[in-house]
């Protein structure tokens, strides 16, 4: 399930979604230096060719890169725009997609505004928005990476209509994926699937029937429960293939408190 090599199938895309947990000294035996060598091998095992991180402090990304060595980067930390405070990353394999544009952009009234947290907002929050071109088809491909603040009801609301005016920008495929921080019966949840002047967005996982798998459940490999938090949406210019909520497990344990989602689509 979304093994398939896109260098095989230049049509195919797979694309994964993965809030690793930030860098907490205070994690015990799941803190980030029991765990970084394995996060960095799932990313690079998974066959993905786009991924979306949350909660990745630098060095956090920088371990993973250099472990991963196949994916090049974009993005900045929310704090400063630069490199402080939690970065939401898009993770490209080089060989595969040519980036084009990239911006990040603050979850606020004022979306050039650095460091400002939106509305209701307990943090600031960003979106790292990519245009890429295939190298092999030439086609183009909008990714939009987020994480939404876990605590402003409002803050959330707002932030899905401008992540869907943003996926209206451009009128070719779009994926938007990230830690959202609502389940689907909220109307943060509606709001981004709204009808907008060029695009529709599709939740990933209600294509297929069944799939309401939670996502964040913390690090204890036998918590079963938790919410659906974390999504991957993509337009009607996407035919998605298959949907996974990945669990990999060691010593009862989970590389992380939420899963990481992987969606295999074509063109």
């Amino acid at each position: 399930m979304g093994g398939c090599s896109i260098t095989e199938q230049p049509s195919m895309t797979t694309a994964l979604t993965f809030n690793i947990r930030y860098d907490n000294p205070g994690d015990g035996q799941d803190a980030w230096p029991n765990r970084s060598e394995w996060v960095a091998s799932i990313l690079d095992s998974s066959g993905a060719s786009i991924v979306g991180l949350q909660e990745v402090l630098k060095h956090q990304l920088d371990d993973i890169v250099a472990r991963a060595s196949r994916f090049s980067w974009v993005g900045v930390g929310r704090a400063d725009g630069i490199e402080g405070g939690e970065f939401s990353p898009v993770l490209y394999d080089s060989q595969v997609w040519k980036m084009i544009y990239s911006q990040t952009r603050w979850l606020s009234p004022d979306s050039s505004a650095i460091g400002i947290a939106g509305w209701d907002a307990a943090l600031p929050r960003i979106a790292t928005v990519v245009d890429f071109r295939n190298i092999y088809t030439d086609r183009p491909l909008r990714v939009i990476n987020t994480h939404f603040d876990h605590r402003g009801e409002e803050a959330r609301f707002q932030s899905a209509r401008l992540i869907s005016r943003w996926a209206a920008e451009v009128e070719g495929p779009v994926i938007v994926m990230g830690d959202l921080n609502f389940e689907d019966d909220t109307p943060s949840y509606q709001a981004l699937l709204e009808p907008d002047s060029l695009s529709l967005l599709i939740d990933a996982a209600s294509q297929f029937e069944g799939e309401k798998t939670p996502t964040f459940r913390g690090f204890d490999a036998q918590n079963t429960n938790g919410p659906r938090i974390d999504y991957v949406f993509v337009n009607d210019l996407i035919v998605l293939k298959s949907y996974e909520v990945l669990s990999p497990v060691r010593r009862g344990r989970f590389p992380s408190d939420h899963l990481p989602v992987k969606v295999w689509m074509s063109f």
